[in-house]
């Protein structure tokens, strides 16, 4: 009996201690509870607006070296509006971008004996589909590089290759025709979204630019013309700029 009355009181004296042992656990996953909530409810911090860049390129002749295809690419020589000039920006970290979701395709075609366009930009993923409008046979081939390209093309035939491989500014696919070998093309393949390619009016724009500095590759590829710029853009800022390319800016 003794025994018993002896073990009664030890669990007697137990229920208290293991009350506030629970109590505090409770305590302490409340705790935890409400310090993870305050961490995820915290809000992230303000993405910085983005830029954009847009502006004109210009071709400013020298008489003593003339271009003698200048006719094809600057409409008005008064203006200089210089078309087929690729615009981008380059920088550390712009490479750190998803392909497109959905790819596109562009076409250059063959017609009059030449590849028209001449220039397409692309990202890396898209495709390009050549088509011949001439009445007799073309070829489509890549020169030099490690793109494997290389068809035969009768009237109002096409083909459609895609460009998996990303490079820059200063090294397009080259395309040529082996048939007719005054026949060429670029094909400029990028992994980033901040290019483009003026048209007739020499026009360019490119948008969704974070802020921070580049450098500005101006690149005319028929013309063996090139330019490299320091740009800066501040977050929000819509900059417009003008572009000259001479005689000066050759390759």
């Amino acid at each position: 009996m003794e025994h018993m009355s002896t073990c009664r009181q030890s669990a007697a004296a137990l229920r208290p201690l293991t009350a506030r042992r629970q109590l505090r656990r409770s305590m302490l996953a409340l705790v935890c509870v409400v310090g993870v909530r305050g961490v995820v409810a915290a809000p992230p911090p303000a993405a910085e607006a983005e830029c954009s860049l847009s502006g004109v390129v210009r071709y400013v002749p020298d008489p003593q070296r003339p271009w003698r295809y200048s006719r094809y690419y600057v409409a008005d020589p008064k203006s200089g509006a210089l078309a087929e000039t690729v615009v981008s920006l380059s920088r550390r970290g712009l490479k750190n971008f998803r392909p497109r979701e959905n790819p596109e395709t562009v076409t250059i075609d063959q017609v009059d004996y030449r590849f028209t366009p001449e220039t397409v930009v692309i990202r890396a993923g898209d495709s390009v589909r050549f088509t011949n409008s001439d009445p007799g046979l073309h070829n489509v081939s890549a020169l030099g590089g490690s793109e494997l390209l290389n068809v035969s093309l009768l009237r109002d035939s096409e083909h459609i290759h895609t460009f998996r491989r990303a490079g820059n500014a200063r090294s397009p696919v080259r395309i040529g025709c082996s048939l007719h070998s005054q026949m060429q093309a670029w094909v400029f393949v990028f992994d980033h979204p901040f290019y483009a390619l003026t048209g007739p009016d020499g026009k360019f724009r490119i948008e969704g630019v974070p802020p921070g500095e580049y450098t500005l590759e101006v690149v005319h590829p028929a013309g063996s013309l090139s330019r490299s710029l320091p740009v800066t853009l501040t977050a929000g800022e819509a900059r417009a700029i003008e572009i000259q390319l001479s005689p000066n800016d050759k390759d």
